[in-house]
């Protein structure tokens, strides 16, 4: 980051910290949730739009983590029906590349610009709760805020939902030609099996309960743009009709006890035959994240110096 960068970021996340508050050796938002060793084998569908290894024919080894928005790992998650699935796939030569996803399939702001001032506005404790909202109701910039929120329902397991990675990436072929996708994680579900006993917020044992009783599956879906659709702009989505390809179906094996905390699940961490888009959103949230881990490590270090 240049320093121009690390000053935005310094200043969303202190922004994001009088929001939600701190939990001290957490993460500044998707603080709870649970990890999974798991693999994925890729259909080979994309190996001709595509160098990276993990999309050609071999298995990959990856880490899973599904979250929560909430800052506290306290909280109770059915307030906040957003959820994250976070993908670190392991390459060879220990290289790495993620994909970063929640369950709606739009950000809420075109630019960094309009989130900072979102958080600018929901940090005021001089404005009500009523005249916040009134405020994003009657923002062009925050205009995608009303209609994600209208469309969220709670969540009765992290093993059903569809993630979406929010913004554009490019594939890169063989020769070198560029086509521009977006990622999503569609899950396969058997309705004959999909009986959970469990009630809506504790996400977390209902899956790793699931996952002893049956298999939990989701197929890499890639949407492919064409020119008439906006690349850099993550608020806006794609048309259905958009050519789609199976990427390949990952498999969660088991739970992973530390819950894979000291991962860093940054967006733009991509590997060879892949590249990120031009979207500044998506630049920006490479920043914020960096902010977020570097005081989240720091809080670790004091709290268990013995780790």
């Amino acid at each position: 980051m240049n320093t121009d960068e690390e000053e935005i970021a310094k200043e969303t996340v202190d922004a994001i910290e009088k929001i939600v508050g701190i939990s001290p050796g957490y993460r500044r938002v998707h603080a709870k949730g649970i990890s999974f060793n798991a693999v994925f084998e890729p259909s080979g569908m994309a190996s001709s739009l595509t160098t990276a290894s993990h999309l050609q024919k071999e298995k990959t080894s990856v880490i899973v983590r599904f979250s929560h928005t909430f800052s506290s790992p306290e909280r109770y998650e059915a307030l906040v029906p957003i959820k994250g699935m976070a993908v670190h796939f392991l390459l060879p030569n220990n290289q790495f590349t993620v994909l970063t996803m929640v369950n709606v399939p739009v950000f809420i702001t075109k630019t960094p610009e309009a989130f900072i001032n979102l958080l600018k506005v929901m940090s005021k404790d001089s404005l009500t709760g009523r005249v916040k909202f009134e405020k994003l109701r009657k923002s062009f910039e925050w205009s995608t805020i009303p209609k994600v929120l209208l469309s969220l329902k709670p969540v009765a397991s992290f093993s059903t939902e569809t993630y979406h990675a929010l913004h554009t990436y490019y594939l890169i072929g063989s020769n070198g030609e560029k086509q521009a996708v977006r990622f999503k994680w569609v899950p396969i579900i058997n309705e004959s099996l999909e009986k959970s006993s469990l009630k809506h917020g504790d996400l977390e044992k209902e899956i790793a309960t699931k996952l002893d009783k049956m298999p939990i599956r989701f197929r890499l879906i890639l949407q492919l743009a064409t020119s008439e659709d906006p690349i850099e702009d993550p608020s806006v989505e794609w048309p259905d009709e958009r050519q789609t390809i199976d990427a390949g179906l990952l498999t969660l094996k088991e739970v992973i006890a530390d819950g894979a905390e000291d991962l860093v699940f940054d967006p733009t961490v991509v590997t060879e035959g892949i590249e990120c888009s031009e979207d500044p959103v998506l630049q920006f949230r490479s920043s914020v994240y960096k902010e977020s881990a570097l005081r989240r490590h720091g809080e670790r270090k004091k709290l268990y110096p013995d780790e």
